[in-house]
């Protein structure tokens, strides 16, 4: 009897191990495995927190549908086990497949139940994931002062809390916040500590996915051939392990490299690339920022006709995910083609 307990419990740890080390579809078998050994109908909140695993995997590779059936049944079993923390995780978790697909109302909302949850539990670590799940929704909307308040708060409870792994995350947030703001050095800072957390840890997801980030960051400071040598790794890795999503971002970011670099042809052809990888993802965001690098190569290559349908097009996509000073930014890119 202890051993058959015992042993879903270890498949997960195995799961979560092959996770960590970047061997998704290992990962997502030993998931599936735990919850064969768990049983269907078993009400442990194990099997909550093993289906939120496999969604996260799952979203995390681009399978964004995939992922959020993962999430409704992880909800449906935590009521059923009556786990609060459970269900607080699995509103929290739905909450950002609604940010990625640009349904902000509805993350917002599911944002908020999950946080009282957390806090009623008094769960102070997943009240710090909500809140900075919460400044990347403000991030995204351009309200920058909210995200950097909502990141700081994260900071300090995962920092108090000694708890590696979030802090890791939320530095890549704030990396990203100091990137889209312009502050170069503050992101190479915030990514500089989030990869040596995520190599101590042999995080090579986290790694990846810090990156490409910093790769943007020295993108966004000229420094054309630091970002080239990031950008290539984190593609690497991400065709590696089957993450679709990442692999198009990465070649978002190499479209951009080639064309600062006048290599017109191979710009687009990378981003044509990008555009399919992300194909399935629903990520209104990625899709929007495609759009404008897509006319920003237009421009380049003479073509303002397709230079300003692209703008357009990756103008309305802002406008759906909320992101104001996006659509103000590429509203701006329109107004400075001729005719």
């Amino acid at each position: 009897m202890t051993s058959d307990h015992r042993r879903p419990g270890e498949l997960v740890e195995q799961a979560r191990s092959a996770e960590k080390a970047g061997h998704s579809a290992k990962a997502l078998g030993l998931f599936d495995d735990a919850l064969s050994a768990l049983g269907e109908g078993s009400a442990d909140p194990l099997v909550a927190d093993v289906l939120r695993w496999k969604g996260t995997l799952l979203r995390e590779r681009g399978e964004t549908e995939a992922a959020f059936r993962c999430y409704s049944k992880s909800l449906e079993k935590a009521r059923l086990s009556g786990s609060a923390r459970a269900e607080a995780h699995a509103l929290n978790c739905q909450a950002i497949v609604h940010q990625r697909r640009g349904e902000s109302k509805d993350a917002e909302r599911l944002y908020a139940a999950a946080a009282a949850l957390a806090e009623a539990e008094g769960d102070a670590r997943l009240l710090g994931m909500i809140q900075q799940n919460r400044g990347v929704l403000a991030n995204m909307h351009g309200d920058f002062v909210a995200a950097t308040e909502l990141y700081s708060r994260s900071l300090e409870a995962f920092e108090k809390a000694n708890d590696p792994e979030p802090l890791s995350w939320v530095l890549n947030n704030m990396g990203m916040l100091h990137t889209k703001t312009g502050n170069f050095r503050e992101a190479r800072e915030c990514f500089a500590r989030a990869l040596e957390i995520a190599r101590q840890r042999g995080d090579t997801i986290v790694q990846s996915v810090v990156s490409l980030n910093l790769a943007e960051a020295w993108v966004g400071a000229g420094r054309l051939d630091l970002a080239d040598v990031l950008c290539a790794r984190a593609l690497e890795e991400a065709q590696r392990r089957g993450d679709h999503l990442t692999a198009a971002g990465a070649l978002k970011v190499r479209a951009s490299i080639e064309r600062r670099r006048g290599a017109l042809d191979k710009s687009i052809a990378t981003l044509r690339i990008a555009i399919y990888e992300a194909e399935g993802a629903e990520d209104r965001l990625l899709h929007a920022e495609m759009l404008r690098e897509l006319g920003e190569i237009s421009r380049a290559v003479g073509n303002s006709g397709a230079a300003r349908s692209a703008w357009r097009e990756a103008a309305d996509a802002f406008r759906l995910t909320g992101a104001a000073r996006d659509v103000a930014e590429v509203e701006a890119q329109l107004g400075s083609l001729p005719g």
